[in-house]
């Protein structure tokens, strides 16, 4: 059974984005990049992490990097996202196995999101690449 499935489907991810938001938009640190997110991008959101639980065999919306990047500069507003999305997906009835699966499937997207300074694979003086 897929994480999507044990959420509960699209109505319980739908019901969790709105509270979602409401966290996002009460965390200091994150409610500057979450106040200005459009409809649009939040749409994509749902879509994508509807996508991401195994819900959706496809997703064809603005790409994760674009869409969370802002709200997610560094590897710390990531964490706070993660548990925030956590809080809301999972609340208090559900098993801690399912917040660990969502945790993990959230982490595989972290490369995607944080960090991206394209300086970071620039050569070095040598020549050689630097990772």
């Amino acid at each position: 059974m897929t994480i999507y499935m044990k959420l509960g489907g699209r109505p319980a991810m739908t019901r969790a984005l709105d509270d979602l938001f409401g966290r996002l938009n009460a965390d200091p640190s994150l409610a500057p990049a979450a106040t200005s997110m459009d409809s649009e991008i939040r749409a994509d959101l749902l879509e994508f992490l509807i996508f991401l639980a195994g819900g959706s065999p496809v997703y064809d919306g603005l790409p994760v990097s674009k869409m969370l990047s802002p709200l997610c500069p560094t590897n710390e507003a990531f964490d706070d996202f993660v548990d925030h999305v956590a809080t809301s997906m999972i609340g208090t009835e559900r098993p801690v196995r399912i917040e660990a699966d969502l945790r993990l499937m959230l982490e595989h997207i972290r490369p995607h999101v944080v960090d991206r300074n394209p300086d970071r694979f620039m050569s070095s003086a040598d020549g050689n690449a630097v990772a």
